[in-house]
């Protein structure tokens, strides 16, 4: 009897096994001049079909904050929803985000690291913020208006939603339209103009091929400057190479540069549909962004491996 119900038991772990997903947790390394890791989010300890932990991201849904502006202040035209249509965890162990257009309405999906998950750049240290994201391989025939990132703001702007760009914004890495490219931008100060040359900020365009993953980051040395911040400094990367930066120098105004440096943060991980930014790039206002050839679904995703802040 004792090895027939060993049996039944083996058989049940093995049934077990083979019905559950496999996870691998995907761990990543502290990258060189960093010894402390603020934030993780990899996905990968996750089931397939869940959604992210609701102990590091909140999901985001509708059309403003409460009591925030309209279509989330840019004038896109999608529902964020909790959907799992437009935000899941894959077969694979990673996070996809999907913009889906039906019955003549678009969703998609925002998420943002919690506040209890807050980080900040350490007095004369530094802070990395990186992800391993993947645009759609979709070309720019079919993606016109859709407008995937990853990005941080000051938290600062948590309830208070006339605070930007005073509580600083540092787009980390969004892409536009299809194109096979990235931008990676600081918005502070004020708007128009301001020492962050508001509405459009202070970044740059770097070419990068779509459908495959890249390492897009964003540090801020506060040791660079010896004491004094405007020798400090914001650089984007690329798969470990330096794509742009901006010193304390170039925006010349102590308060919006120390919000940006000094202040905590929080993360947000998105899919936009049409808006400011992708129609001034379309550049076309009798058409605007999406237009009649926009599709959405799986092919349209923004796909995220991990997401991780470091500091010294």
């Amino acid at each position: 009897m004792g090895g027939f119900l060993l049996s039944l038991l083996v058989t049940a772990l093995i049934n077990e096994a083979t019905t559950k997903p496999i996870l691998t947790q995907r761990f990543v390394s502290i990258p060189a001049g960093f010894s402390r890791t603020l934030f993780h989010d990899d996905f990968s300890a996750l089931a397939a079909g869940s959604q992210p932990s609701s102990s590091k991201w909140t999901i985001q849904t509708g059309t403003s904050y409460p009591g925030g502006p309209a279509n989330w202040g840019t004038r896109e035209v999608q529902t964020y929803t909790n959907s799992r249509d437009n935000l899941i965890i894959t077969p694979s162990g990673t996070l996809r985000i999907t913009p889906i257009y039906s019955n003549g309405r678009w969703t998609s999906a925002r998420i943002e690291s919690t506040a209890a998950n807050d980080f900040a750049c350490p007095a004369n240290g530094k802070l990395r913020v990186e992800a391993s994201l993947k645009f759609s391989p979709a070309s720019a025939a079919t993606q016109m208006g859709l407008w995937p990132s990853f990005w941080s703001l000051g938290s600062d702007f948590r309830g208070r939603y006339d605070q930007w760009p005073a509580a600083g914004e540092v787009d980390i890495g969004e892409s536009i339209n299809g194109a096979a490219s990235v931008w990676q931008t600081l918005h502070c100060g004020t708007a128009p103009g301001g020492p962050c040359n508001e509405f459009e900020g202070i970044g740059t365009m770097t070419p990068l091929s779509r459908g495959e993953f890249h390492t897009i980051a964003v540090e801020i040395d506060r040791a660079a400057g010896g004491g004094d911040w405007r020798g400090e400094r914001l650089t984007w990367f690329v798969d470990g190479r330096q794509t742009a930066s901006v010193d304390g120098w170039r925006v010349n105004d102590e308060r919006a540069w120390t919000a940006v440096t000094r202040r905590p943060k929080f993360l947000i991980l998105n899919l936009a549909v049409g808006g400011d930014f992708p129609n001034n790039v379309w550049n076309d206002a009798r058409v605007g962004t999406p237009n009649s050839q926009t599709r959405g679904g799986v092919e349209a995703a923004l796909e995220v491996r991990y997401v991780a802040v470091f500091s010294t």
